[in-house]
């Protein structure tokens, strides 16, 4: 390739001017090692642009075997089921049955019609009086987590 000839396709390379088998002749002059000591600077890029379009001919492209995207296929379908069964679950959950009425004793301040509520805000009230009676106990792992680290 001639010299005066890669410079000239250079300088419409920059000005957007190239035609895609011009830039095909570019990408091959810098995939060369007889690149012009001046044009070194742009060789990292063009074989970088010629990666990005698939004319890299250093390395070829990797193809995924089937079994790899079968088990792929199969653990990301698991996954999802795991995360399903784990929301199905979560309904019989002991903070749903925190917020359910206790079979038989009453309560200091909540009554029991109040938890049988279907609204989000009595089944908020119950929680927090409920929350109120039970002993801090995450207080009282923060306090501690605290003092250990003072």
């Amino acid at each position: 390739m001639n010299e005066t000839t890669i410079r000239q396709l250079m300088e419409r390379f920059l000005d957007a001017e190239t035609t895609l088998e011009e830039e095909q002749t570019l990408y091959e002059y810098f995939q060369s090692e007889d690149v012009a000591d001046d044009l070194k600077p742009y060789r990292e890029a063009f074989q970088g642009f010629s990666a990005v379009n698939g004319i890299d001919k250093s390395e070829p492209a990797a193809h995924t075997p089937a079994w790899v995207i079968v088990l792929r296929t199969v653990t990301s379908m698991a996954a999802i089921f795991l995360i399903g069964l784990f929301f199905y679950v979560d309904k019989e959950s002991p903070l749903t049955a925190h917020l359910s009425p206790p079979s038989g004793g009453s309560q200091r301040g909540a009554s029991p019609e109040l938890c049988e509520g279907s609204t989000p805000r009595e089944l908020y009230m119950c929680y927090l009086e409920r929350k109120r009676e039970q002993p801090s106990t995450y207080s009282l792992i923060k306090k501690m987590i605290y003092e250990n680290q003072h």
